[in-house]
């Protein structure tokens, strides 16, 4: 056998002894974790084990943005309890700012509500816009301006918005007890930016 067949031989059968031995080139990978950090850090805890101060997020928001005739601005603490890994309850606060000229006449009102929401995480619909959900509130207004005794129609808002569970998100929601003379916003459609921060 000549010398240049002997070299080729033993070169090919030492790459087919490398190809077949990847064990031995190959690593485990190396996991740093987290301190204080629950299993896999790339898989959402089930929040069933998490406690209930883990579950429970603060946050809040603006909300009602109008401007012109009426103008409205409102602003809402609120705090987010995660029932489950997609559906967060919460009750808020809203202080709203409403102002209306009719006829030459300027009407102001300093409102104060409560109000109560759902938040539910649609996997159909996170597909389509990102991390998106459905949500619905229903609120209740009172006018806190001296000598006023406007009544205010409850607003029940349900809509769609898009954010995280943690950060920022907006919300566009639809108000179904919308009265032009009783509502606290200037438009049945309803604009909340905000989220939970910690």
């Amino acid at each position: 056998m000549n010398m240049d067949v002997m070299k080729r031989l033993v070169v090919l059968i030492l790459f087919s002894f490398l190809a077949y031995t990847p064990d031995l080139v190959a690593q485990d990978p190396i996991v740093i974790k987290e301190e204080g950090a629950r299993g896999d850090l790339d898989i959402e805890p089930d929040v069933s084990e998490l406690s209930f101060r883990e579950r429970l997020h603060f946050g809040g928001g603006i909300s009602g943005l109008s401007f012109g005739n009426p103008t409205s601005i409102g602003v809402s603490p609120m705090a987010g309890y995660l029932l489950t890994n997609q559906t967060i309850i919460g009750l808020g606060m809203t202080y709203q700012y409403y102002s209306l000229n009719v006829g030459g006449f300027k009407a102001t009102s300093n409102l104060l509500g409560q109000r109560i929401f759902v938040r539910q995480q649609i996997p159909a619909l996170a597909a389509l816009i990102g991390q998106g959900y459905l949500t619905a509130q229903l609120e209740n207004f009172n006018d806190m301006s001296s000598g006023v005794s406007s009544k205010y129609s409850n607003p029940f808002l349900v809509g769609i918005g898009i954010g995280s569970r943690i950060g920022i998100n907006l919300s566009l929601m639809y108000d179904l007890n919308y009265s032009e003379t009783m509502s606290p916003y200037g438009s049945a459609f309803v604009v909340q930016v905000g989220g939970f921060f910690f």
